[in-house]
């Protein structure tokens, strides 16, 4: 090897793993059975569990988000966004299964197509197969032994397509001189009788009870039978021709995992061991080479593992699934007129048609008995639809200039299709009327938005969980600390692309603060197991996305653009778009949605409904105009958002200190509580900044009582405190707190203050919407403009691209866009 060559060695730096002799691994067993005797459910769900896990709060509730399922195998190729609750549903039954005495039961995800239900199970396949590669855990088989009599050194190995246990070599019943004995039960006493009373092994029934198929039982009893062992004990034998080795799980050898696209490959056959003449004679010595059959298909295949089948449903027949029925029913399969224990957890992915096909036959009903459903619909969350499209959509954005809010637009309008409207008719019994008035007159886009927000306080909603909430009890085994905050923050996953309630454009301030963790909940409880079935899928939105490209200009994608192709196809109808079929099927309210304005948009009463696809495109158009709205707006104040939040901070901070001042009776105990070190001096400040506070107001409440607002600052302050939506960490004031719920609890300051400028008195609004339209079509005459006005329409686009991701050329589009369709007006923002 040169200096500079790359060994290539350590890559495939790979050994047969280690194999022993049957006692050495009776020795083994004895001496650590806590790893021997795993069924397929408990692996599966510790694999899943081993690659780690975040906590994401899903409308109110917060769920464990699993690793595996951001695929941490292939770089996120395959990744699951946002089916958290879902998945938590299928983990929950798969550990369950684990703890039960019967058979398994099967279990069945249903939803839509490309709503992930098969990527779902394939990460979870791969999880199993790389956790049965991992050194925490072994996974044991056994092998026949075969030497040839005249030359030691020739064996021939043999292997079983079962990959048993080696457990089940000990037989549940044997006979022997003096008796019957119960050989595999005397093994587990005795593997208990060494433990402490506390620490007896649970051994599942699989276990207990599991045996051998046909042809291993036959094989051993040709040894037994065979001249040359007469006299051996059955250990004896085991000593001499079975070897025990540790096993990987393997998709692509289908071991111990099995994917099949139909029931009618549930069959099992029987095929010759393809061996050479030699390899004939030497077993020959020992048992009969015809015995060497091996057992093929995805039941045996599947064995200790996961047997996934696809779209199980489509041409089930009973014939088809009689195998699965037996396997489910009896824990067994049948096999040459005998039956075999199998250990597999059987996941089915189906439709939603097939499943109601197949849910009205007759010849059905056994088999639903055995079976759990779990819906996997399409992703309410707009905001992990983003991650989604971001994903499989990438390719465009090394090839175009790409619009920064066209992923987020598209999956908007993706949601509102999905979206029930708000119809129960129960509520808790500590809501207002206001609040069950507000929930009953819920928009699409108002909807869409709380399933998208961001958690106002994630670790407030997790510890105001009930004692009886099954969160605390998942959190437990997975031994997470519900009251160290620091682990909490550091396993919580909040996405920076999610709106915040206070900033989406859609509410007003009293709304928002209906909109608790209750409101949540019981907004996603209300159609938990049918919203989602509706609406355009993810591939019929890339479809939509990719013919937008083909009508580009071949460089830029915009929004508008992906908004007129939406309009095209929904113009087009059912006949070519089978999704908008959907809009008939949608409940209605008993009323019509109210009117409504989004932005500049005025909306009569019943436009824009759940269901009006064709107006929620200008449903969503709104909404987009409303996010450029505050993007240019913010772009052309340029205000420091480290500094406008550190002037917010200190405002409120005064407002506390001047009303313990004004508080004479008490000013000796709250004026130290509110006093603060000053960033800058490093001084104690004890008296309120009167005139840094006049300053304030006069963005904030120009005009209006500053001193009632001043008490209204504090009053607010104190009622997010009691309530528990802010919190500043312990110890700490406003002022040097940094972690802490501040700005979701002040955002509508916030957001003034980030949107205020301060002008020179030279920059006029209406010569800076000049400038940009020139920049756009008259480039010379740009040029001709004071260099003032250039620099400032530069300074605008600069912060366009820095702070929201903008290309040059498609920031300058947008912000024409948004002036010529007077959707901001630059004159009233500098002014």
């Amino acid at each position: 090897m040169t200096e500079n060559s790359f060994d290539l060695r350590h890559l495939l730096n790979y050994t047969r793993r280690k194999t022993m002799g049957f006692s050495e691994y009776v020795d083994v067993l004895i001496d650590n059975p806590d790893q021997h005797f795993y069924t397929s459910s408990m692996l599966i769900a510790e694999a899943v569990k081993h690659f780690g896990y975040k906590v994401a709060i899903r409308s109110g509730e917060p769920v464990i988000s699993y690793n595996i399922f951001s695929d941490i195998f292939s770089n996120g190729v395959n990744a699951v966004y946002g089916q958290d609750i879902s998945i938590r549903k299928l983990v929950n039954v798969i550990d369950s299964i684990s703890k039960e005495s019967g058979p398994n039961r099967g279990i069945v995800l249903l939803g839509p197509p490309a709503s992930g239900k098969t990527n779902i199970i394939d990460l979870i396949t791969m999880a199993v197969e790389e956790y049965s590669k991992a050194e925490c855990f072994k996974l044991y088989s056994f092998y026949y032994h075969f030497v040839d009599s005249d030359n030691p050194d020739k064996v021939v190995e043999v292997r079983s397509s079962f990959t048993h246990n080696p457990v089940l070599l000990f037989t549940t019943i044997l006979h022997q001189v003096n008796g019957i004995t119960r050989p595999r039960q005397e093994l587990l006493e005795h593997i208990n009788s060494k433990r402490a009373a506390e620490d007896k092994l649970n051994i599942p029934t699989y276990y207990q009870n599991a045996s051998l198929d046909k042809r291993n039982l036959d094989i051993i009893e040709s040894l037994l039978t065979n001249p040359r062992n007469k006299g051996k004990s059955l250990f004896e034998i085991f000593e001499e021709y079975i070897r025990v080795e540790e096993i990987e799980f393997s998709n692509a050898q289908a071991l111990g995992i099995s994917n099949i696209d139909s029931m009618n490959k549930l069959e099992t056959h029987v095929k010759a061991t393809a061996m050479r003449d030699e390899s004939i004679r030497i077993v020959n010595q020992h048992v009969s080479a015809n015995l060497l059959q091996r057992y093929e298909g995805a039941l045996v295949a599947a064995n200790r593992g996961i047997l996934h089948i696809h779209d199980s449903f489509a041409d089930g027949t009973q014939e088809s699934y009689r195998p699965l029925l037996m396997l489910l029913g009896s824990g067994r399969i049948s096999l040459e007129s005998s039956q075999t224990s199998v250990d597999t957890v059987v996941v089915i992915t189906t439709n939603l048609e097939d499943m109601d096909k197949f849910d009205h036959e007759l010849t059905a009903t056994k088999l639903l008995d055995r079976i759990e459903k779990i819906p996997v619909n399409y992703l309410l969350d707009a905001t992990s639809e983003v991650e989604i499209l971001k994903r499989d959509m990438s390719i465009i954005k090394e090839k175009y200039d790409v619009d920064p809010n066209l992923f987020k637009i598209a999956s908007y309008f993706s949601v509102m299709t999905r979206l029930l409207p708000p119809s129960r008719s129960q509520f808790p019994d500590t809501w207002s009327s206001e609040k069950k008035a507000f929930y009953l007159g819920l928009s699409p886009e108002q909807k869409m938005f709380i399933y998208a927000s961001q958690p106002t306080d994630p670790i407030a909603t997790i510890r105001s969980l009930p004692f009886w909430h099954p969160f605390r009890n998942q959190a437990s085994k997975l031994g997470l600390d519900l009251y160290d905050e620091e682990e909490l923050r550091r396993v919580l996953s909040v996405s920076d692309e999610a709106p915040t309630l206070e900033t989406c454009g859609v509410f007003t301030s009293e709304e928002v603060n209906l909109i608790d963790d209750s409101f949540k909940r019981e907004l996603r409880m209300e159609y938990e197991l049918e919203e989602g079935r509706l609406g355009i899928s993810i591939r019929q939105l890339q479809n939509i996305m990719r013919n937008t490209i083909s009508n580009s200009d071949g460089r830029a994608i915009l929004v508008g653009a992906f908004l007129n192709e939406l309009s095209k196809v929904v113009d087009e109808g059912s006949s070519l778009h089978h999704w908008l079929k959907a809009s008939k099927d949608y409940k209605r309210r008993a009323t019509k949605i109210e009117a409504r304005h989004i932005g500049i948009d005025e909306y009569v009463q019943g436009e824009g409904d759940f269901g009006d696809f064709k107006n929620l495109v200008k449903v969503v158009k709104s909404v987009y105009n409303l996010r450029i709205e505050n993007e240019i707006i913010t772009a052309t104040v340029d205000r420091d958002p480290a500094q406008t939040e550190a002037d917010l901070r200190k405002y409120i901070q005064s407002a506390l200190l001047a009303q313990a001042v004004e508080n004479r009776a008490f000013s000796h105990i709250m004026v130290p509580r509110y006093a603060y070190v000053d960033p800058v001096t490093g001084d104690k400040v004890e008296k309120p900044d009167v005139k840094f506070m006049e300053t304030i107001e006069n963005i904030l409440c120009p005009g209006d009582d500053r001193d009632a607002f001043r008490k209204e600052c504090s009053q607010a302050y104190f009622e997010f405190t009691d309530s528990g939506k802010l919190k500043i960490e312990t110890g700490k004031n406003l002022m040097s707190s940094s972690k802490d719920t501040f700005l979701r609890c002040f955002e509508k300051e916030y957001n003034n203050l980030l949107s205020h400028r301060i002008t020179d008195g030279n920059m006029d609004g209406t010569l800076l919407s000049k400038a940009f339209f020139h920049k756009r079509y008259n480039p010379e005459d740009y040029l001709k403009l004071e260099p003032e006005t250039r620099t400032f329409t530069e300074t605008v686009l600069h912060n366009m691209t820095k702070r929201y991701g903008y290309s040059n050329k498609i920031a300058l589009e947008t912000i024409v866009l948004a002036l010529r369709d007077k959707i901001v007006d630059l004159t009233q923002v500098l002014n």
